[in-house]
């Protein structure tokens, strides 16, 4: 069985989407240190002036060594967050095959009250992964208390409490810095993320815009198409 993992990200793109999909498992590293690099706490969507970040507003309990699990909403200060997203999204994308079909589901998993960010996180990934008809297994690290000092002790363990015997890296850093030889001399195997970015009519763009949220192909495309393309725009390669 193959497992991939990855920390949460905020309305992730598509190549997050399609990794979940040619595993079995799929691990959120929810118990990682948070870092403001990345897409963590926000997302781009595509306006017709240019792409746009929305970013959710987020308190540190901890400071620096604060879990993304522990993160909390600033629901106070800036209050009105979530209306803001779901009126710029609704501006932008309501013209769109897919707008009338999902966007009733953002927004009901939006509005709901959330302290725990984290807890939203997961929402969000769980009824776009439903919409997307990819039926992966999700575990959480921090149920399984998945951890490591060093990458490729992460990784074992990740194997380890997945009980699956190959790890499926991303397209990104950590398929040049893993200890191969190491991982493999325990048994196990790697594979990679072969992807493709998927081209797709956008209706804020005459050319095509790559590394958006998933919802930008959700709103563009019909509920069929999405799930197609998320499921066929990568593969698994040997490393």
């Amino acid at each position: 069985m193959i497992v991939s993992a990855h920390q949460p990200h905020y309305l992730p793109w598509i190549g997050y989407f399609n990794k979940i999909h040619l595993s079995d498992v799929f691990m959120i590293m929810d118990n990682m240190v948070y870092t403001n690099k990345g897409y963590i706490s926000k997302n781009r969507i595509l306006t017709n002036k240019g792409w746009q970040y929305l970013t959710v507003p987020l308190i540190k309990p901890n400071g620096f060594q604060t879990r993304i699990n522990e993160l909390i909403i600033e629901n106070e200060s800036q209050a009105n967050w979530k209306i803001k997203h779901l009126r710029t999204i609704k501006h932008h994308y309501q013209k769109g095959q897919g707008f009338k079909h999902f966007f009733p589901v953002l927004e009901n998993e939006l509005l709901k009250k959330s302290h725990n960010y984290f807890e939203l996180q997961l929402r969000l990934i769980k009824c776009i992964l439903d919409y997307l008809n990819i039926s992966t297994e999700i575990k959480l690290g921090s149920k399984e208390s998945t951890g490591g000092v060093k990458e490729r002790e992460l990784i074992i363990n990740i194997l380890k409490d997945s009980d699956c015997s190959d790890i499926l890296l991303g397209i990104g850093a950590s398929n040049n810095y893993v200890d191969k030889n190491y991982i493999t001399s325990k048994g196990y195997r790697i594979l990679g993320q072969e992807f493709s970015h998927p081209k797709y009519e956008q209706i804020n763009s005459s050319e095509s815009i790559n590394g958006l949220s998933v919802v930008d192909l959700i709103f563009n495309t019909s509920r069929h198409e999405a799930e197609t393309i998320v499921k066929n725009c990568g593969k698994i390669k040997k490393l």
